[in-house]
């Protein structure tokens, strides 16, 4: 007689089937909304709906401004990647390892950011920037556009960097700390030397999930940007509000999914590369 595994009967009973039905919902619920873009991405003229043609991909793509859009808005997303990495690098080491009154007061602070509302959020950035450029505190120019959108992207997506490093400092053993302590070691050599290397994925994951939400904002720049510097976003809701422009959205959104998935993929082929290398 063969003995099962504990595992075994772990994989079965009426949780797992419920656990297969949540993942079989999410993903139609993933597909769905995304197969319908492409196939309008894909349609041909208004006057011929059901003609499947490449039309809105190729104008997309031979577009100046179109392309225009998408650079400026990966240059602000990887901008905000870094910015919001260097500043959530300290805080998540105040959370995990610092801990204490101070951590705890950082850690709710984050959270108390992480569910403000985001059109209160912006509207507040809006009206800073009026009053700020109204005394004449600050240039206008740095507060338009480019700017203004800068720092309310690091402000939407502190919190989430800030809290995913910090979760993965909280794993490093506690005696590797102490011994280093005992040794010398100040905390900015625990955080370069120790904590880093030990949560250099989850950093990068961290800096992919910034990249992949900021590329993909719509708020901000509808709010807070100006003609001078156009996102993706901004050219996408432009070509929803035309009567003929819907294809060409939809092709904007297919290829402003794509870039928001490349950090992601790069992720997944260094972790797979690492795993070759160490077979």
């Amino acid at each position: 007689m063969t003995r099962e595994s504990p595992r075994a009967g772990i994989l079965q009973g009426p949780l797992m089937g419920l656990a297969w039905i949540a993942i079989l919902a999410q993903i139609c619920f993933f597909a769905a909304p995304l197969l319908m873009v492409l196939w309008l991405s894909l349609q041909g003229a208004p006057d011929q709906p059901t003609t499947m043609t490449g039309t809105a991909w190729l104008r997309v793509l031979g577009s100046i401004e179109a392309r225009t859009a998408l650079l400026n808005s990966m240059l602000l997303a990887t901008l905000s990647t870094l910015i919001t990495t260097l500043l959530a690098t300290p805080l998540a080491f105040l959370i995990a390892i610092r801990r204490r009154f101070l951590g705890r007061l950082a850690l709710g602070f984050i959270i108390l950011m992480w569910f403000f509302d985001p059109g209160m959020r912006i509207l507040g950035w809006m009206q800073a920037f009026k009053d700020l450029a109204l005394i004449n505190f600050i240039p206008v120019d740095l507060l338009a556009g480019f700017s203004a959108e800068l720092i309310a992207s690091v402000h939407a997506w502190l919190p989430p960097a800030a809290l995913c490093l910090a979760a993965g400092f909280a794993r490093v053993d506690r005696s590797v700390l102490d011994a280093a302590r005992e040794c010398g070691a100040t905390a900015f050599v625990l955080l370069i030397d120790i904590l880093w290397p030990l949560n250099r994925r989850l950093a990068a994951l961290a800096a992919a999930i910034v990249f992949c939400g900021s590329v993909g904002s719509f708020l901000e720049p509808r709010l807070l940007g100006t003609g001078d510097f156009e996102q993706a976003s901004e050219w996408l809701q432009r070509a929803l509000e035309s009567e003929t422009g819907w294809p060409y959205a939809a092709a904007m959104l297919m290829l402003m999914l794509l870039l928001a998935g490349l950090p992601l993929f790069v992720v997944l082929l260094a972790k797979h590369r690492g795993r070759e290398i160490k077979l």
